[in-house]
């Protein structure tokens, strides 16, 4: 029962990933990005505050952007530049967990604009859990990206549950 409570807790907080830590330009050439993601705790828990590490790795030709990541699930995503500073991503995670009924696949499209450093990231999560029971939330982040590092503040919606926040950063380091 604990692990089911944590599963959806972390679903809840909405870490698949909670994490955007991607500028709003496509990388040239790869990337492997090394971070994490604090959030506040559910009540039941001893911990006011829960964190998640994160994985990525992205490669591109500075349009295109194919990326991988992992928070609570591995997630391929693409980004496609529309503008400078304007890029459209989506992608697709996969939640594995010890109950197959919380198992979910759920695919994300957002936007990512920016200009000298700091980006916005207005995002829509969509799935459905093995179980049978759709998904939905909508994600606000707020980010600083520079010198080879990344910081950035995040607000989800939906879910069924209270508003939770998250607040990430990452090392980028190319590769």
């Amino acid at each position: 029962m604990r692990i089911l409570v944590f599963l959806l807790s972390l679903l809840l907080a909405g870490c698949f990933p909670a994490a955007v830590l991607r500028s709003p330009e496509p990388v040239r050439g790869a990337e492997l990005s090394l971070g994490g993601s604090l959030f506040p705790a559910p009540a039941s828990s001893r911990y006011p505050v829960w964190g998640l590490p994160y994985l990525g790795y992205a490669w591109g030709d500075g349009s295109t952007e194919f990326n991988l990541s992992a928070q609570i699930g591995p997630r391929f995503g693409v980004k496609q530049a529309l503008a400078p500073g304007f890029s459209l991503d989506a992608g697709l995670t996969l939640i594995l967990s010890p109950r197959p009924s919380v198992d979910a696949l759920i695919l994300d499209v957002g936007l990512l604009a920016g200009a000298g450093g700091l980006y916005v990231s207005p995002r829509v999560h969509a799935g459905i859990t093995t179980g049978g029971s759709p998904v939905g939330f909508y994600q606000a982040t707020l980010g600083y990206r520079g010198g080879g590092f990344s910081l950035e503040g995040g607000v989800l919606l939906g879910g069924g549950g209270p508003v939770q926040f998250n607040l990430s950063g990452a090392l980028h380091l190319g590769l």
